[in-house]
């Protein structure tokens, strides 16, 4: 069996547990996502699929657009539609290569929904998963880091396919080679001042003393099955500690801290933040630490993390909800229906005009309605639920029962919360 041959039999492989008949691409215009667009090209015809190309601008380098142009005129040359999205990177900004991957998974998404495609395909290879591993072992991470990428991952809504993590970058940039098909090379893949860039630099040298490729793959593959176990235990004490209350309440039991190990709660805890919070990655360790030891002080009366307020409720159990000032607020929504805050499923009766928004009641918005309101027992959690807003005034609280216009609907059951915790 030639290269071709091997990795066209590799990626329908990987493909023939997919039903979809139109698939999205991720394609930047490099060695692996041309691969992946040559391939999946091969697949499509083979299987009568229909694939669909976008291309994600970032705007962080002057030879960008030129490889959109570049990825574009390929893509048609193939027979197949392609899409730009543009990012424009806010003025405060962290750690610039988690951002633009956040965002780009989020403008892809919703490409993904306004096009009906359900299942978008990534080019991480092999070669990707090992040095994810090894970075996120040098940053101290558990059994989950060590896990690495996996095949299929559900986010915003979509499912994202990762189908050459079985292919090395090398083979697929000599597969191009002998079909003479160019790609383009980013620079900053060369950048030293990128962590993952001095991983891939050592990883050659880590072979010399026998930390090679199948030997890392192998030992993430021991992590999954581990990491199964640790979620099994962990779901069990979800059940018998976590109480789900109604307008989004988590109410935790501190004997959980006390008669589980030390990973359970953290791992249970880690998942009612991401629940909550909506968020697509759990606290790191460090952070956790901090807020369990806070949680757990006789003296406990409320703190924050990762947009999640904690409060004490009696000495043995505390409360765990959204805090109010976090969520976004939405003044142009694609669809009447759609999920606000990553948790909520939002209805609207009507389009919005250019005045309205939703966005959390908050303290200004329920002392507006607090009278109209006050046969209704009050809860803090009211006010990061969703409302409909005129401007500044409040037309719609469905937790509260008032006004018209708009209603809700948490996202999470039981099953779907120990999701999040599960699924990383």
């Amino acid at each position: 069996m030639n290269l071709h041959e091997k990795l066209k039999y590799e990626f329908q492989n990987q493909m023939d547990r997919f039903n979809d008949d139109e698939v999205g691409l991720a394609v930047s215009g490099g060695g692996d996502s041309i691969g992946m667009l040559v391939l999946a090209s091969e697949w499509a015809t083979l299987n009568k699929k229909k694939i669909y190309v976008v291309t994600v601008n970032h705007n962080l380098r002057k030879e960008a657009k030129e490889e959109v142009i570049f990825t574009r005129e390929f893509t048609k040359k193939l027979g197949y539609s392609h899409s730009t999205l543009d990012w424009k990177k806010p003025q405060k900004i962290g750690n610039l290569q988690s951002q633009a991957s956040l965002a780009r998974k989020k403008l892809i998404s919703n490409w993904a929904k306004e096009n009906n495609i359900k299942t978008v395909l990534l080019a991480h290879t092999i070669d990707d998963q090992v040095e994810t591993i090894l970075m996120r072992f040098s940053r101290g991470s558990g059994v989950d880091g060590l896990v690495g990428m996996k095949k299929l991952v559900e986010i915003h809504g979509i499912f994202w396919v990762r189908p050459l993590l079985t292919i090395t970058r090398s083979n697929l940039r000599k597969f191009l080679k002998l079909k003479k098909i160019n790609w383009v090379e980013d620079p900053s893949n060369k950048d030293r001042k990128y962590l993952r860039v001095k991983f891939r630099n050592v990883i050659s040298q880590l072979g010399e003393i026998g930390i090679n490729t199948n030997l890392v793959v192998n030992t993430s593959v021991r992590m999954e099955n581990a990491k199964k176990v640790l979620n099994d235990v962990a779901v069990e004490a979800f059940n018998n500690f976590v109480k789900l209350k109604k307008w989004g309440d988590i109410e935790v039991s501190k004997d959980i801290f006390n008669l589980c190990r030390e990973d359970t709660f953290l791992r249970t805890l880690a998942g009612i933040i991401k629940g909550i919070s909506g968020s697509i990655y759990r606290p790191r360790y460090k952070e956790l630490i901090n807020f369990l030891e806070d949680l757990n002080n006789k003296n406990f009366k409320a703190r924050t993390l990762s947009g999640v307020l904690a409060r004490a409720i009696s000495q043995n159990k505390v409360v765990l909800r959204r805090e109010p000032s976090h969520p976004l607020c939405v003044s142009n929504p694609k669809s009447i229906n759609f999920i606000w805050d990553g948790r909520w499923l939002v209805f609207l009766s009507r389009i919005l005009s250019k005045s309205e928004h939703i966005g959390p009641l908050g303290e200004n918005g329920y002392q507006q309605i607090k009278n109209q309101v006050e046969k209704k027992a009050f809860n803090e959690c009211f006010l990061s639920t969703p409302a409909l807003f005129l401007k500044d005034r409040v037309i719609s609280s469905p937790a509260l029962e008032y006004g018209h216009g708009l209603s809700c609907k948490l996202q999470h059951n039981k099953k779907q919360f120990i999701n999040c915790f599960i699924i990383h």
